[in-house]
This record gives structure tokens, C-alpha cells and sequence, in this order.
């Protein structure tokens, strides 16, 4: 992969613009051809891009379809948690409200996260959702350990573990479901939450 810019705030107007017109036109696509097929050319044209500007900061369509999915999966996982703050049980709310937020932008994705699993870069697109989710679930976990919630690990080496299993099965469930037809949102989020380590805390029901 590159390193280009996937989005942001900081992201010139004008870049910005581009890169969403790349992205819807690659959502379009996405609904009748399968990513391994779609090529530059294709996706510059559908966008209305020209094939320069595109290579300015992508190697392939599969490069930019990646990075593009792999930032937005991992700027929706930020749960902005002060560790001093909140019961844990609150807290398991936010954590909660953003794995429903995961799941939902899979659903209205449906199509680029299908042809991205369904792709020769399957394994590549893995780890990167893998490696960010894993980030996330570190600081979760850090979270609990800093509340004292009862079982989390305060060892950093057991953090590290739990996080990647963590991450590992979430990445592994979401990507089962996004392949499947289910748009049930409300009761994906509790199975998968339910699979959580039993330390993990829950909101109040």
C-alpha cells in the first residue's frame, strides 16, 4: 500500500472532493463488478477523474479501495473514553454505541466491503482492519484496567494478547456478517458483544 492521504479534517478541499467522487464511483461500481475487474481507467472515468491525478496517490484500484475502507472503518472505532470519567457500565455504553455505529456503516458498504473480502487482496485488507481494530481494543482494555474492573489484565504483555484476540474475532465476525445478508443491526451488536471476554463490563440494562 501507499501512503496517501485516506481523509480527514486536514485534507485540501479540492483533494477531499476527489477523493470522495473516488470513492462513491467505486461504491457503484462495486454493485455489478467484482474489484479485481475494475480497473483505473473505469473507476477515473466513472468518477470523472483524471487517470493522473488518481496515480498522484494510489497505486491500483485495490491500493485506494483499502486504505479508503480501512480509514473509515477505524475513524467510526474511535470511542473517546476518559478513563476517569463515567461508571464502567456508561462507559460499555460508548463502546457498545460505536461497535452498532461498525456495523452500520458495513451495512450502507455493503458492496465495497464484499467486493474488498471477495478480492485478491482479502488477506491484505484483513490485517489492516485487523491492525487498527487491535489498536483500539489495546486502549479498551487499558481502559478497564485503569477502572479496576475485576479480570481485566493490567500486565502489558496480557493487554497486547487480549487486544489482538479481541480485534481477531471481531475482524473475523464482521467480516462473516458483511458477507452475509443481515441487516439487523440491533441484534448483530449484542451477539457480538455478548462474545466479549467475560470481564469485559456491560451497559446497564
Amino acid at each position: 500500500m501507499t501512503t496517501s492521504t485516506p481523509g480527514g479534517p486536514g485534507l485540501d478541499p479540492r483533494a477531499e472532493r476527489t477523493r470522495r467522487a473516488l470513492v462513491d464511483a467505486l461504491s457503484r461500481l462495486l454493485e455489478t463488478t467484482a474489484l479485481d475487474e475494475i480497473s483505473v481507467t473505469a473507476l477515473c472515468r466513472e468518477a470523472g477523474v483524471h487517470r493522473t491525478t488518481f496515480y498522484g496517490h494510489n497505486e491500483s484500484v485495490q491500493d485506494f479501495a483499502i486504505e479508503q475502507y480501512g480509514y473509515e472503518f477505524d475513524a467510526i472505532s474511535i470511542v473517546d473514553v476518559d478513563p476517569s470519567e463515567g461508571d464502567p457500565q456508561q462507559v460499555a455504553e460508548r463502546y457498545e454505541e460505536s461497535l452498532s455505529a461498525l456495523l452500520e456503516h458495513v451495512v450502507s458498504e455493503r458492496a465495497g466491503y464484499r467486493g474488498l473480502l471477495r478480492s485478491r487482496s482479502r488477506w491484505l485488507f484483513h490485517s489492516v482492519l485487523d491492525v487498527r481494530i487491535r489498536h483500539r481494543a489495546l486502549l479498551a482494555v487499558q481502559v478497564w484496567a485503569e477502572r479496576g474492573v475485576a479480570g481485566a489484565p493490567t500486565d502489558p504483555g496480557a493487554q497486547e494478547e487480549a487486544a489482538a484476540y479481541i480485534a481477531g474475532g471481531l475482524v473475523g465476525a464482521m467480516e462473516t456478517w458483511a458477507l452475509g445478508d443481515d441487516h439487523d443491526i440491533a441484534a448483530a451488536t449484542a451477539r457480538f458483544t455478548a462474545l466479549l471476554p467475560s470481564w469485559w463490563p456491560h451497559p446497564t440494562a
